[in-house]
């Protein structure tokens, strides 16, 4: 873990006290949650198949907690739990497979829509990520640019998700890319539609590999896909 954001953490908890990203209670500086909450977090499966991205991470089950816990960081701008969703994904991966970190050359993430920043007033996936990169040392930068509108992907159903996010990203830095080993953030994913295509236009780029990780993956996607059944 990085020092130099640990000792930032420890800065800003003398004029901040440091608080449980889900209950509020305060906790330890280099804590992200208090101990019954972190218990709370369904774990995720970790056999799931999304084409073009060659490993695939998530903390939790978006069950009714999972989905609290998103709401504060998704919808409330809540600090502390925009943190301690970086911090989740961050230990996912150290558990996971070694080589996905270690491999990363850059992190990234899904762009939001420009009318949903606006909404928001911030861009929640960026900001994990941000946060991600600085827990794992690594650069954090933004290598997709939405092209075109897409509709809400909660709207939708498996096949018109695949669809609406069809060709609706562009590598805004191809000469970056090249070569190179990409993670991508994103919070949320059902599918992994969007996760998909987004890989997909980087190794279009030239990539060498495209991981993925998100705070939690969906119940509907758990139990129609696993690594023995790929989707065609």
């Amino acid at each position: 873990m990085n020092r130099i954001y640990i000792l930032k953490r420890l800065i800003l908890d003398l004029f901040y006290p440091n608080r449980c990203g889900m209950c509020g209670c305060e906790i330890p500086f280099d804590e992200y949650l208090c101990n019954t909450c972190v218990n709370l977090f369904s774990s995720a499966d970790k056999n799931v198949f999304i084409p073009y991205v060659d490993h695939f991470t998530a903390f939790a089950v978006y069950d009714s907690f999972g989905k609290e816990f998103a709401g504060r960081f998704k919808n409330d701008g809540d600090g502390y739990a925009i943190s301690g969703a970086a911090y989740l994904i961050y230990k996912a991966l150290v558990k996971g497979d070694s080589s996905v970190l270690n491999e990363t050359d850059i992190i990234t993430y899904v762009p939001m829509r420009k009318r949903d920043i606006y909404k928001r007033g911030y861009d929640q996936c960026r900001l994990i990520a941000n946060e991600t990169a600085q827990l794992a040392d690594k650069p954090c930068i933004g290598l997709l640019k939405k092209i075109r509108n897409t509709k809400p992907q909660k709207t939708l159903t498996a096949e018109e998700r695949s669809v609406n996010v069809k060709d609706a990203f562009s590598c805004l830095k191809e000469k970056t890319v090249k070569g190179r080993s990409v993670l991508i953030l994103d919070d949320i994913s059902t599918t992994g539609s969007t996760l998909s295509e987004a890989a997909r236009t980087l190794k279009n780029a030239g990539a060498k590999t495209v991981n993925a990780a998100v705070f939690a993956k969906t119940r509907l996607y758990f139990d129609s896909v696993s690594a023995d059944k790929k989707p065609d």
